[in-house]
């Protein structure tokens, strides 16, 4: 059977995109589930050592950036299936951590260990799947699996209201432990292990570069609102992250086998597809962190009630994500990501005009047709710039795109929170009369003006996203590695 025309194998690559669907839901769930339940944390375990509850998500994405340098080494040398099964077993241990900790500090190293497990399993999920299939299905392909994977934007904050409103905040870990050994028992005993390494040198000074580096601009983007953003600590940490950085960039140009390959970024597709990730993610992280917390200051919105409005916004993304992944494999990315963009303009600017009074069920129809945009363009933007490169280059690109969105979340939020900081003194104030609840409410939409603006960067950028011909060009550059390969 022509390798070009058919998935390698008959059946199997679909039983790893269920297999790998399962680990990949199980990480979308835990970052979803849990931002409705930090007050609750708090109140419950206080702080330690001058940390409070907002180190229960930095940590997490500490561990991630520890790990993900290495994602495309370890791969190679221990293969995916066994180092997909060991991430597995380390998320689950860590998760059962998480659900026992008496005190916040034992909280805090359980999600370290949880993320370190976690930290690999999307972009070697990523990695796997692309390559089982041949790439003129590549869109189609991620499409069906994002739609998977948006059970989790869809159900987690719901569920993670009901649970703490319900229960207790440790449910939210605990639920994730049958998950987590339901994946390793699959993986275990369905995937097969290819038998192909590259036992390349290990570059740990690359690795150590890259983590710190990495970290640190993280860890000063997160803490920015906490410690000042003009601070000595917060200019200090980011600094020394961006030297680090630096470093890494002119090492890695040097060295035969670098632990990343940001050599990557010259190719023009593929660099240009993880600037307009950036752009795309702050437009994104405007709705999914600073919305929710709008609602409840302006609105008094319950953390159920949040969960609840925010729903339609994930359905609408899988809606339309095999939709977007289909047209790109046919028509290439360029006219679903100009006529995603589009809509995601639109809505952006829709939450732009909020008012107090603005009916809740209009606040819905307007994340639902954002989720709609954006699931047409998501794919598209993703397997654009994965066809653009040699297929030995995919689980290095799948590890730069996954940390490539941790750095972007992590500053968008710190200049999102800044610009509310500037106005209302603090992104969450108190709001005790009609004149401060206009205040605060300007303050939001002036916000997502911003976002806004960085949306319409991103529509100009989708312009320069390769039609229809280009796009089949690249399929069958891939088209030619992938045969070569063999079964």
């Amino acid at each position: 059977m022509d390798a070009t025309v058919a998935p390698r194998g008959g059946w199997y690559p679909w039983v790893v995109m269920g297999v790998v669907l399962t680990g990949s839901y199980l990480v979308v769930l835990n970052t979803t589930v849990l931002g409705v339940a930090l007050p609750d944390i708090a109140q419950d375990l206080g702080t330690v050592g001058g940390l409070d509850v907002d180190w229960v998500i930095t940590t997490y994405l500490l561990a991630v950036v520890a790990v993900q340098p290495a994602t495309a080494w370890l791969a190679d040398r221990l293969g995916h299936k066994r180092l997909y099964l060991a991430c597995l077993a380390l998320f689950a241990v860590g998760s059962v951590a998480c659900a026992l900790a008496p005190t916040l500090g034992t909280l805090l190293i359980s999600r370290f260990v949880q993320g370190a497990g976690g930290g690999a399993l999307m972009p070697l999920g990523m990695a796997m799947v692309l390559g089982e299939f041949p790439p003129h299905r590549r869109g189609l392909v991620l499409g069906i699996r994002g739609v998977a994977i948006m059970a989790g934007p869809a159900l987690g904050p719901p569920i993670g209201g009901i649970l703490v409103t319900q229960g207790s905040w440790r449910l939210i870990f605990a639920v994730l432990v049958p998950i987590a050994v339901l994946a390793v028992v699959l993986a275990a005993r369905l995937l097969k292990d290819p038998g192909k390494r590259q036992h390349r040198p290990l570059d740990a000074v690359g690795w150590a570069l890259a983590f710190t580096g990495i970290g640190l601009v993280v860890l000063g983007a997160r803490q920015a609102p906490s410690w000042g953003f003009a601070s000595p600590a917060t200019v200090g940490v980011a600094l020394t992250g961006a030297v680090l950085l630096a470093w890494l960039a002119r090492r890695t140009l040097r060295h035969d086998h670098p632990i990343l390959e940001l050599r990557l970024f010259g190719v023009p597709i593929f660099g240009l597809s993880l600037l307009m990730v950036w752009l795309i993610t702050i437009v994104q992280f405007a709705r999914l962190n600073f919305l929710p917390i709008e609602l409840q200051v302006v609105r008094g919105a319950s953390a159920q009630e949040v969960g609840l409005m925010l729903a339609p916004a994930a359905v609408g993304v899988a809606l339309t994500m095999a939709l977007g992944g289909w047209l790109a494999d046919r028509i290439g990315a360029r006219v679903p990501m100009v006529c995603g963009l589009t809509v995601l303009c639109f809505t952006t600017w829709q939450l732009a005009t909020l008012q107090p009074q603005t009916p809740a069920s209009w606040i819905v129809l307007v994340l639902l047709v954002q989720g709609l945009g954006t699931g047409l363009m998501r794919i598209p933007l993703n397997v654009a710039g994965m066809n653009s490169l040699q297929n030995r280059f995919i689980t290095h690109a799948a590890a730069l795109r996954s940390l490539n969105r941790q750095v972007a979340g992590a500053l968008a939020t710190a200049v999102l929170a800044a610009i509310l900081t500037a106005q209302l003194g603090a992104v969450a104030p108190n709001v005790s009369d009609a004149g401060q609840l206009l205040e605060a409410q300007a303050a939001y939409n002036r916000l997502f003006q911003v976002a806004f603006g960085f949306s319409v960067l991103a529509l100009i950028g989708a312009f320069f996203m390769p039609g229809k011909q280009r796009m089949h060009e690249l399929q069958a550059s891939r088209a030619q590695e992938y045969a070569d390969d063999g079964p």
